[in-house]
């Protein structure tokens, strides 16, 4: 019956979801691909959020995977991300080794903001505060979240516009914290401990137990 439960919950964000990005296009003056976007995983967001409340415990961490995989993976901008990741560890790699890096990391970006998710279950979402700063090639996307208990916050959706002049998302502002920082401090910390190659090894693994 849960498993049901999960399985309707994950196809009613889906359906949310694009619900709403056909009522953004249909809009006399179409907004930019930017605010659509934007409006879209703000929306897939909340609804998540609510879903996630009415879970029980042992579910909540497969469906916010489903979610993000669904929804937000599609938009994130992985070679920018495994850039910002690796700093100056990607002066000494060449570009098949950071090929296979990008690849690697997805699963662990992806686990990443689902965590993200989980951890705001329940919170009051409110997509009347959404708003967009749009610079010429970077951008972000604000908005207001409540959660009994804990103080106001903001969770921000950071933009890149891709050669093909698409907005894609390569990080995440959670609680006045860049969700890419965190990991990229400890992922600096490991290659200085073990190397790049026993690193992208490791993840090679976890990917593997992963399927």
């Amino acid at each position: 019956m849960r498993t049901w439960f999960s399985a309707f919950a994950l196809v009613a964000v889906l359906i949310f979801g694009l619900s709403f990005s056909a009522h953004s296009q249909s809009d006399n003056q179409p907004a930019s691909q930017l605010d659509v976007l934007a409006q879209d995983l703000s929306l897939q967001f909340k609804q998540a959020t609510e879903q996630l409340a009415l879970l029980p415990v042992n579910e909540r961490d497969t469906f916010a995977m489903q979610v993000v995989i669904a929804q937000l993976a599609p938009h994130l901008d992985l070679e920018f991300s495994s850039l910002k990741l690796l700093g100056k560890h990607v002066r000494g790699l060449d570009r098949q080794q950071t090929a296979e890096f990008t690849r690697l990391i997805e699963s662990q970006l992806v686990n990443m903001y689902a965590q993200v998710l989980v951890d705001y279950r329940g919170a009051d979402v409110s997509l009347q505060s959404l708003h967009t700063n749009q610079g010429r090639k970077f951008a972000e996307a604000a908005i207001d979240i409540n959660k009994p208990n804990r103080e106001h916050s903001q969770l921000i959706f950071k933009f890149k516009q891709d050669t093909q002049g698409q907005w894609r998302v390569y990080d995440v502002i959670s609680r006045h914290v860049s969700q890419l920082s965190v990991k990229r401090q400890s992922l600096v910390l490991k290659i200085s401990e073990i190397g790049f190659e026993q690193l992208n090894h490791e993840l090679r693994q976890a990917q593997a137990n992963n399927i």
